[in-house]
């Protein structure tokens, strides 16, 4: 049996320095941190060498476990736990911790927005009172794209799936305050991308 290759992402290799420096502002005492839809896991394995106050949970949908675990398990880092299996749209059952922040990158414009909804619904529920939820990815503005690569973007990801496709940033920050997040910050980012800052209420 052939030996799994690790998946690469060049997305990744080219935006993981701009968000670790966000990140890196905002989360700046010890913290669990959960990461839904880690992908390949390289964010994962980045942000847990490069933040090492940050213990770093990956998670993902089954299929995308191998490849994560690949990651982590070379990495060796003891702030990286084994990724774990987790599907927004199935509830937090079974995951018994509570986390400082969740983190998620390039996963909302790929979803639709029962997931997105299933997603801040989850997060409300795993994360601490005053605890942060970070979102990276392209957004539109008041109806708009902010580049022609993201209209294009836009068109591919509708044509491979009609229900996703780049969110409108206002409607994404309504939806957070259904599930008790006010909108924090939003930080312009690289190759026309944001990084949302949701907190949840303490009340």
């Amino acid at each position: 049996m052939n030996k799994p290759e690790k998946p690469f992402s060049e997305a990744c290799e080219r935006n993981q320095e701009p968000i670790r420096e966000v990140l890196g502002a905002v989360l700046t005492e010890p913290a669990q941190v959960l990461e839904l839809g880690s992908g390949t896991g390289q964010h994962a394995v980045y942000f847990a060498r490069h933040l090492p106050n940050l213990t770093w949970q990956p998670s993902d949908v089954v299929d995308a476990l191998p490849g994560i675990e690949l990651w982590c398990r070379e990495a060796n880092l003891d702030n990286l736990p084994d990724p774990i299996v987790l599907d927004v749209t199935q509830g937090a059952e079974g995951l018994d911790a509570v986390y400082d922040a969740v983190f998620t990158a390039n996963t909302v414009h790929f979803v639709s927005w029962d997931v997105v909804r299933a997603l801040f619904e989850l997060s409300a529920e795993k994360l601490k009172k005053g605890g942060d939820l970070l979102i990276y990815g392209p957004f539109n503005e008041a109806g708009l794209y902010t580049s022609e690569g993201n209209r294009r973007l836009d068109a591919w990801l509708q044509a491979r799936d009609p229900e996703s496709g780049i969110k409108e940033r206002g409607q994404v920050n309504a939806l957070a305050a259904e599930y008790g997040f006010e909108a924090v910050s939003c930080f312009e980012m690289p190759a026309n991308n944001q990084l949302l800052q949701f907190r949840l209420s303490a009340d």
